[in-house]
C-alpha cells in the first residue's frame, strides 16, 4: 500500500506534467501561428502604403511619407489578426518596426529597430500579467497546482521583413528612341506639337545661332557681287519655283533656268525689283539657275545674260545663309550635307529628306531642320555630342522615368540593388560616365550593380538616342542583364530584371541555339489559347525569347514596358507572361507631355513593385 501511495504519487506528477505540458504547448504554438500572420499581415499594410504611391506615380519623398504613415493602420492590422486568431497582441507595445540593411563587407543582413525607413516588423504576444482575467493574464495551469504552480507566463514573437531587389534596368538606346522629336512624327502628334518639342530641344542647346539662320526655316537669300560703279549689287531670294529679286540698278532682263536644262528669258525690264517665275508651259517648274542682268554687269554665259545665282551651289546657298565663315558645330556632318538634306543633292531636284517635304519646308533653311537633320542623321554621341541634355523623345521620356525609379528606390530605402544595361546592335553593362563635355563623370568600378542610385541616374540621364549605334537588339540586352546579375546578385535579394523598347527587335546574339525541349508555342501563347504567337522563323525575337527563357530559368522576374506606337506590344507582353511579370504600355498620344506622364507614372509603379513579405528568424531569440 505504501508503494502504491508514491507510485499514484508518481502517476499524478507526471499526469500534471503532461496535460499542463501540452496546454503550454498548444498555447505556444496558437500564440505563434497568430504574431506570424499578424507580423505578415502589418507588414503588408508597408506594402501597400508603398504600393499606392507608385500607383499615384509618387517620387521618392512621397514614399517616405507614406511609410511613415503606414506604422498605425500596421499595428492595428496586426492586432485585429491576433485578436481573429485568439490572441492578445498591444498594438503599440507589442509592435515594433525596423530597418533590414546590408552589410556589404560580410555580405549578410542585419536589423536596426525604430529606425526609418520601416522594412520588418515584429509582433510580439504576451502572457505575462500576473493578474488573473485579464487578455495577457498568465496561462492558468491544472494539475500543476499540486505542487504550488498555478500559471505559467508565455511569450511568442514573429518578424517579418520586405525582401530587398537586385533589379537591372535594361533600356533602349536605338536610334529610334528620337523619332518623336522628329518631324517625321507629325502624323502621329501634329506639327505643331513636335515644332514646339524641336524648339525646346534648341532651347536645351543653348539656343545657340548659326549665320542668319531663323528657327523658322525660311527661303535663302543669296547676295550677288558688291556694287562697283555701274555694277549693281543684287540680291536674289530663291523660292523654289518663283525668285525675287532686288537690285541697286534697273534691271534689264532675267534668265531662269528650270529643271532639266530648259530656261526662260523675261526682257524689257525697268525695275529695280521684281518677282519671277515660269509661265506657260513652265509654269510650277524647280528653279536652278539664273541670270539677272542690271547695269553693267555681264557673267559672259549666254547674249546678255547678267550675274548667274546657282541655286544648287552650296557655296551660293552658304553664303545666303551666312555660313561662309561659320565653323559646323559637331564632328560629323557638314553644312553642304545639310542643305542637301533641304534642298536635294542636285539639279534634278531630288535627294532631300521626305520629312522635310512634308512639313512645308523643302528648300527653305533653318535651326528647325537643322535640329530635325542631327536628330535623323547623325544622332550618335560621336556625330552630335550634345544631344544627350535635350528633350528627345521618347528617350528623354525615358530619362525621366529612370530619375523617377532611382529617386523612389532612394526614398524608399528598402536595400534595393539597380544596374544599367543599354542596347541598341549590341548590349552592354554600364560602369562609367566620363567624357570632356559632360559637367559629371561616374566610375562603379566592381561594383556595377549598387545602392548608389543617383550614379545609375547620371549615366542614364548623358545618354542620348542612337548613343552608340542605331538598331534594336533586345535579345543581348537581356543577355548582358543575365550577365550583371549572375555575377553580381546578392543571396537573400529578389532578381528582376525590367526591359523597356520602343521597337521591334532587329538584331540578334550570334550562336544561341534553341534550347532542348523548347516549347515556342507555350513560351509565346500569352493569351493562354493554345497558340503560337509568333512564328518560330522571326529570329530577332526568337533569340530574344530564348534569353528570357534563360533569365526566368535562374529564377529572375522579367517587367517589361513598351514606349510610343512603334513597339512591338505583343512580344513585350508575351516576355512579361514568361516571366512572371508586369507589362506595361505606354502609347504615347498627341504631345510628348502625354508621353512623359505615362512612363513616370510606369516607371514609378515597377519601383512600387516590391516582394511579397517574409518571415525570418527572430534575431532578438537565443535559438
Amino acid at each position: 500500500m505504501v508503494l502504491a501511495v508514491f507510485a499514484l504519487i508518481a502517476a499524478i506528477s507526471m499526469v500534471a506534467l503532461g496535460v499542463d505540458l501540452g496546454v503550454v504547448s498548444l498555447t505556444k504554438t496558437k500564440m505563434q501561428n497568430a504574431v506570424d500572420a499578424a507580423a505578415l499581415a502589418a507588414a503588408q499594410e508597408i506594402i501597400t502604403a508603398v504600393e499606392n504611391v507608385g500607383q499615384n506615380s509618387g517620387d521618392g519623398a512621397d514614399v517616405a511619407d507614406a511609410n511613415a504613415s503606414a506604422m498605425a493602420p500596421a499595428r492595428q492590422m496586426a492586432m485585429n489578426v491576433a485578436n481573429m486568431n485568439g490572441v492578445h497582441v498591444d498594438p503599440d507595445d507589442d509592435v515594433r518596426f525596423g530597418k533590414r540593411y546590408y552589410n556589404k563587407n560580410s555580405n549578410t543582413y542585419g536589423i536596426t529597430w525604430d529606425e526609418a525607413p520601416y522594412n520588418v516588423v515584429k509582433v510580439t504576444a504576451r502572457r505575462d500579467n500576473a493578474t488573473p482575467g485579464k487578455d495577457d493574464s498568465e496561462l492558468t495551469l491544472f494539475f500543476a497546482r499540486i505542487w504550488g504552480k498555478k500559471s505559467t507566463s508565455l511569450t511568442a514573437s514573429a518578424v517579418a521583413y520586405v525582401e530587398p531587389r537586385d533589379i537591372v534596368l535594361v533600356l533602349d538606346y536605338s536610334g529610334s528612341m528620337n523619332d518623336d522629336s522628329e518631324l517625321g512624327a507629325i502624323s502621329k502628334l501634329g506639327q505643331t506639337n513636335v515644332e514646339a518639342n524641336i524648339y525646346q530641344i534648341w532651347q536645351d542647346l543653348g539656343s545657340p545661332s548659326y549665320g542668319n539662320m531663323t528657327f523658322t526655316p525660311n527661303w535663302v537669300t543669296i547676295p550677288g557681287q558688291p556694287a562697283s560703279g555701274a555694277i549693281p549689287h543684287i540680291k536674289v531670294t530663291w523660292k523654289a519655283t518663283e525668285i525675287y529679286v532686288v537690285s541697286t540698278k534697273d534691271l534689264s532682263n532675267v534668265v531662269l533656268e528650270f529643271q532639266g536644262g530648259s530656261t526662260q528669258k523675261f526682257e524689257g525690264l525697268s525695275n529695280t525689283t521684281g518677282t519671277f517665275k515660269g509661265t506657260g508651259s513652265k509654269s510650277g517648274k524647280l528653279i536652278t539657275n539664273c541670270w539677272i542682268k542690271s547695269g553693267d554687269n555681264s557673267s559672259g554665259d549666254c547674249p546678255g545674260c547678267g550675274e548667274e545665282f546657282n541655286f544648287y551651289s552650296n557655296t551660293a546657298i552658304k553664303k545666303g545663309l551666312g555660313l561662309s565663315n561659320v565653323a559646323y558645330p559637331y564632328a560629323s556632318g557638314s553644312w553642304d550635307d545639310y542643305i542637301e538634306y533641304c534642298r536635294g543633292n542636285s539639279s534634278s531636284g531630288s535627294g532631300y529628306s521626305n520629312d522635310v517635304y512634308n512639313a512645308g519646308y523643302c528648300r527653305k533653311f533653318g535651326i528647325l531642320t537643322l535640329i530635325d537633320y542631327w536628330n535623323s542623321e547623325k544622332p550618335k554621341f560621336s556625330q552630335t555630342n550634345a544631344l544627350w541634355k535635350t528633350h528627345q523623345y521618347p528617350v528623354a521620356a525615358m530619362r525621366s522615368g529612370a530619375s523617377l525609379f532611382t529617386n523612389f528606390l532612394a526614398g524608399l530605402d528598402f536595400g534595393d540593388h539597380v544596374g544599367l544595361v543599354t542596347y541598341d546592335s549590341v548590349g552592354r553593362i554600364e560602369k562609367t560616365l566620363s567624357h570632356p563635355s559632360f559637367p559629371e563623370s561616374v566610375n562603379l568600378g566592381n561594383s556595377p550593380l549598387t545602392d548608389q542610385y543617383d550614379d545609375i541616374a547620371t549615366i542614364v540621364n548623358h545618354k542620348q538616342a542612337g548613343h552608340y549605334d542605331l538598331y534594336t537588339n533586345i535579345a543581348d540586352g537581356i543577355n548582358n542583364s543575365i550577365q550583371l546579375l549572375e555575377e553580381h546578385r546578392r543571396a537573400g535579394a529578389k532578381p528582376i530584371i525590367i526591359l523597356m523598347t520602343d521597337g521591334n527587335a532587329n538584331r540578334k546574339v550570334n550562336g544561341v541555339q534553341t534550347p532542348s525541349g523548347w516549347n515556342w508555342n507555350n513560351l509565346t501563347d500569352y493569351n493562354d489559347d493554345g497558340q503560337s504567337d509568333y512564328s518560330t522563323n522571326d529570329q530577332y525575337k526568337l533569340c530574344a525569347m530564348i534569353k528570357a527563357k534563360e533569365a526566368v530559368d535562374l529564377g529572375f522576374t522579367i517587367h517589361t514596358l513598351t514606349v510610343g506606337v512603334g513597339a512591338d506590344r505583343d512580344f513585350m507582353k508575351a516576355i512579361a507572361h514568361m516571366g512572371k511579370g508586369d507589362w506595361i504600355d505606354c502609347p504615347g498620344g498627341t504631345s510628348v507631355g502625354e508621353m512623359d506622364t505615362q512612363l513616370l507614372a510606369a516607371f514609378s509603379k515597377i519601383a512600387a513593385n516590391v516582394p511579397p513579405a517574409k518571415l525570418m528568424a527572430d534575431p532578438d531569440q537565443a535559438d
